[in-house]
């Protein structure tokens, strides 16, 4: 009955739309003149020399997603997640957690399982702007750059008073609260947020065998069943920012963060995975002159897991993750027309884990990283602007690594063309220099680590075209990566072991991106995206092929009781993954494509609410087989919530 009434809303409310005409002003924000700061200079996007997306706040709250990790995988075609352990696995263009580099305002962040951090960390609520930046940035941010940046700006305080507060439910019996507060001031200005997000926890179940080919015949599994975690999550982050003088800020980020994973499953009743998240950061500003500006920054982050007894009311720590850096920038604009960009870093990376002996006690292991780097933009002409930059690594255990960029930027009427050059790298984990632990699932294996592993290295070559105009937008980008040394893990000949090793043979992965806006009116938006990738010396195809769609109608934005719609959806291509037993016969799994779709509706209401609800999965696609490679959906979910803003 819940779910009929949610339905029914939104069928009625929808229907108000057909009242509507199309008359309202535009006061969408224009994305071509938000500033960004993926050069690490600020800039207009229009005039950014690399290809950068960008997602604006009135984007995010547009799309009523549930989280950031929905948000990534419904917003972009180049993004999705597999589910390795039941924990979320991003896959970027072809490229995986562990070469796609999260920043939350500029700095890393800690902890990791598979490779991946922790999305949950991520308050969507207090984000201003999400800037994806597609291939190799290693020459401006290091190791981990190697296939992309997502650089999450978080919100200032922008009036003398501001406040939100929002709450949402989903039948999945998923509850999400959020409140923020702040004040811009003379002296400076202060933003509070904090959140709330709860789910219980599901299981899936085949509904048919899952069928795996060896040597071409088929073999039909049995039926198995998938727990998906519940979870309890909350954190608070005030943000601070001092107006030391008329030249000179500072910004204070501390951060809080608790979550508790439930695997739902027998074992659930026992134990539990806590895991608890302090940060600290610190950014000093200074204009020197009208063109030299100078930025002193600082940040430490620490993320602990525990294995919690509800019983015993007791916990056990096994992993702690410290990261801290600290570095300078100077910027400085050069004849006003080209800009220099320099800096310093210093990075210690220290992991403490049960997992680095056979004996399963407590080892430490760290590295330490130095770093400087340079970047020059030259306006050569009002059409061309060109990009070089350089960047040398000094890591305490794989000593010295130079990567450079060459890119530019031209201009022809209603093109833009981008294309270049860049380097990349990324220094082997901790966990894959010093694993040494017994894996107790499927019967028992042993991963080892291995301490002779060499950095990989890349060479990318992109290229991209724009064409805007006041109605339509298309922009196609692709890339091509030449991988050297890629670490990977190996079976030994007894299929007992693990290990790390680096690839002898290069690898090539070559993506692709198309995406189209069309806005026919000023209140009614189309858009289009499809992506592809391709990996050599894989035989596996992890969904290569993917196209998302969205229809929105959003009227004025301050218009009482009308309704906001969108419908959008995400399609993705079939899963092929090869491996070989024991025996060396040849095995593979097909699982086939599936498309998720969904439709929110919301509307502004008086006293500064908005109303919003929602359909998940509309047409209520549930895997027929479980595994690590399909969707986790539950099937049709309905969703309703309420925000004030002020």
């Amino acid at each position: 009955m819940q779910k009929f009434y949610i339905a029914a809303f939104i069928f009625l409310y929808s229907s108000l739309i057909f009242a509507q005409n199309d008359t309202l002003q535009n006061d969408l924000i224009n994305l071509k003149e938000v500033i960004v700061t993926a050069t690490r200079a600020q800039k207009n996007l229009k005039n950014v020399p690399i290809t950068v997306q960008v997602v604006t706040a009135e984007g995010i709250r547009k799309s009523q997603a549930i989280n950031f990790q929905s948000f990534l995988e419904t917003e972009f075609a180049g993004i999705n997640f597999t589910y390795n352990g039941g924990m979320p696995n991003i896959n970027m263009m072809g490229f995986g957690g562990k070469y796609v580099l999260f920043l939350i305002d500029g700095e890393r962040m800690a902890g990791e399982t598979f490779d991946n951090i922790d999305y949950n960390r991520i308050n969507l609520e207090d984000i201003e702007r999400i800037e994806i930046i597609k291939g190799a940035s290693s020459s401006l941010y290091g190791s981990n750059a190697l296939g992309g940046v997502i650089n999450i700006i978080t919100k200032n305080a922008k009036k003398s008073f501001e406040g939100d507060l929002s709450y949402q439910y989903e039948t999945i019996e998923s509850h999400r609260a959020n409140i923020g507060i702040g004040s811009k001031q003379r002296w400076g200005n202060i933003r509070l947020t904090s959140f709330y997000n709860f789910r219980e926890p599901y299981l899936l179940k085949d509904r048919e065998p899952l069928i795996t080919y060896k040597n071409g015949v088929a073999e039909p599994s049995p039926k198995s069943e998938l727990n998906i975690a519940g979870f309890t999550t909350y954190g608070v982050t005030p943000k601070l920012s001092f107006n030391l003088s008329p030249k000179t800020d500072l910004t204070l980020t501390p951060n809080y963060y608790f979550s508790e994973r439930n695997q739902g499953d027998r074992d659930a009743e026992r134990k539990r995975e806590r895991y608890y998240n302090y940060t600290m950061s610190a950014k000093l500003n200074t204009a020197l002159t009208e063109s030299k500006k100078l930025s002193l920054s600082g940040a430490f982050d620490r993320y602990d897991k525990f294995n919690y007894f509800p019983l015993l009311k007791e916990k056990e720590k096994n992993y702690e993750n410290t990261l801290a850096r600290a570095g300078a920038q100077y910027n400085q604009s050069l004849w006003t027309k080209h800009s220099l960009v320099a800096g310093a870093e210093i990075f210690s990376d220290e992991l403490l884990s049960f997992r680095f002996n056979e004996t399963g006690t407590e080892a430490k292991e760290n590295a330490q990283n130095y770093t400087l780097f340079t970047q020059q933009e030259w306006t050569l002409s009002p059409a061309f602007t060109l990009v070089t930059g350089v960047r040398v690594d000094y890591h305490s255990l794989f000593k010295e690594h130079f990567t450079y960029r060459l890119s530019g930027m031209l201009k022809v009427e209603s093109f833009t063309f981008r294309g270049g050059f860049s380097s990349g790298f990324r220094s082997p984990t901790l966990k894959e220099l010093y694993t040494n632990w017994f894996h107790p699932w499927g019967g028992g294996f042993q991963i080892i680590g291995n301490k002779d592993l060499k950095p990989e290295s890349s060479n990318n070559f992109n290229f991209s075209v724009d064409f805007d105009s006041p109605k339509v937008n298309i922009t196609a980008m692709t890339q091509l990566s030449l991988m050297k040394d890629k670490i990977d893990y190996r079976w030994t000949v007894a299929s007992d072991t693990i290990r790390y090793i680096n690839f002898k043979d290069k690898t090539q992965i070559i993506s692709s991106e198309l995406a189209a806006t069309y806005r026919p009116t000023k209140a009614l938006r189309f858009k289009a995206s499809y992506a592809y990738y391709y990996i050599s010396n894989s035989a596996n195809e992890n969904r290569p092929h993917t196209l998302t769609l969205k229809a929105e109608y959003i009227p004025k934005h301050n218009a009482l009781y009308i309704p906001n719609i969108v419908f959008s959806g995400k399609y993705v291509s079939a899963t092929r993954i090869h491996e070989t037993d024991t025996s060396n016969n040849q095995l593979y799994t097909y699982y086939e494509p599936y498309s998720i779709w969904q439709l929110q509706v919301f509307s502004k209401l008086p006293y500064h609410l908005t109303l919003t609800a929602g359909i998940d999965n509309l047409f209520n696609y549930i895997t027929p087989t479980t595994s690590f490679y399909s969707s986790i959906s539950k099937g049709r979910t309905y969703s309703l919530g309420l925000k004030w803003n002020y």
